[in-house]
């Protein structure tokens, strides 16, 4: 009686193909290794086959074998029933595969590019971990509505001479409520400078005249450059955009860049013109060089002499290396001396 072995035709084994040099191949890309593939290359000239015979062919007894063709079968590559070994079409079966793994390596290959524009950023921060650190300068920005309010909070707030860059103020109903402010400060006794352009003199004079009254220093110059208030060394209002009169209102504190500003300031007012009948140091000495010397006389610093005077410290202290030079004497002191002799005080 005939076995059931006999009840599939007998096949020759195909030879397996040529290995490559590393051992793998092409579904080395579905995740199968090399000898995974020369399995399945195996089972797809030998379709058909039961699980007996590809054993014996193979050296397997066939549970190890259906063992070896587990992961064919979860792919989908072939199918092992009872006894018969059927590997699907190619075609059929490999394309979906294909395309799935093609998306894989597209999303990865999108992550990958990602990570490659990250590198220089990431760069950057590792450079950062070697750069100085400090502390953050704060700078307050406030609405243009509210300066009134804060020029009048920071002003009380602060001591020592306020210094006022005014391009275009009078036009404001704010300028006015600050001039109104301005005047009662300085009739309290604190020193004032302020700088205006020349155009003001034709479109609104009452508006210098009123604070120069007041008892302010008033010097013209052929333009400002930008809104600049600056309040003794305690704080500092400027415009966010430098030049503009519109927009928010940088309130700045720290003492450098307060310098800076006055360092700013005193170089404009150097360069700027007294007008006569507006400017009450103009109006109240006719000889600055009598009334430096009388300060120098009285023992007064640079400091008190410059809010006297109504000019920069920068000028006070040219201003008396004048003196000293046309006196022909090295000290102060003998700047006074020689100044009587000579009947100038």
């Amino acid at each position: 009686m005939a076995s059931s072995e006999q009840s599939v035709p007998a096949r020759t084994l195909a030879p397996d193909p040529p290995e490559t040099g590393n051992g793998a191949g092409p579904l080395r890309a579905l995740g199968f290794s090399g000898a995974e593939e020369r399995l399945y290359r195996l089972l797809l000239r030998n379709s058909g086959s039961t699980l007996v015979r590809l054993g014996e062919l193979l050296g397997r007894t066939s549970g190890e074998l259906r063992e070896l063709l587990g992961p064919f079968e979860r792919a989908g590559l072939v199918d092992v029933g009872t006894d018969i070994v059927m590997v699907h079409p190619p075609e059929t079966v490999l394309g979906p595969l294909i395309s799935a793994e093609t998306r894989r390596l597209e999303a990865r290959s999108d992550q990958l590019a990602a990570l490659r524009a990250l590198l220089p950023s990431l760069s950057r921060e590792l450079q950062s971990s070697g750069a100085p650190t400090g502390e953050p300068v704060m700078i307050e920005a406030v609405d243009a509505g509210d300066v009134v309010e804060l020029v009048r909070t920071v002003t009380l707030a602060s001591t020592g001479e306020m210094l006022w860059m005014r391009p275009d103020q009078w036009r404001l109903d704010v300028g006015r409520e600050i001039d109104a402010l301005v005047k009662d400060v300085v009739a309290s006794g604190r020193p004032s400078r302020a700088l205006y352009p020349a155009r003001v003199l034709e479109e609104a004079p009452e508006v210098v005249r009123g604070r120069a009254e007041a008892g302010e220093h008033v010097r013209i110059l052929a333009s400002v450059p930008s809104r600049v208030s600056i309040l003794g060394s305690t704080a500092a209002l400027l415009s966010e955009d430098w030049g503009s009169s519109i927009g928010r209102r940088l309130v700045v504190r720290q003492h450098a860049l307060i310098g800076a500003l006055t360092a700013l300031f005193d170089n404009l007012w150097d360069r700027a013109m007294p007008v006569p009948g507006l400017d009450a140091s103009v109006r109240e000495r006719s000889d600055d060089r009598g009334l430096l010397l009388d300060q120098l006389a009285g023992g007064a610093r640079d400091e008190q002499i410059a809010r006297a005077l109504g000019v920069s410290l920068r000028t006070v202290r040219r201003r008396v290396a004048e003196i000293l030079d046309e006196l022909g004497v090295e000290s102060r002191f003998q700047a006074g001396v020689e100044a009587v002799r000579r009947g100038w005080l």
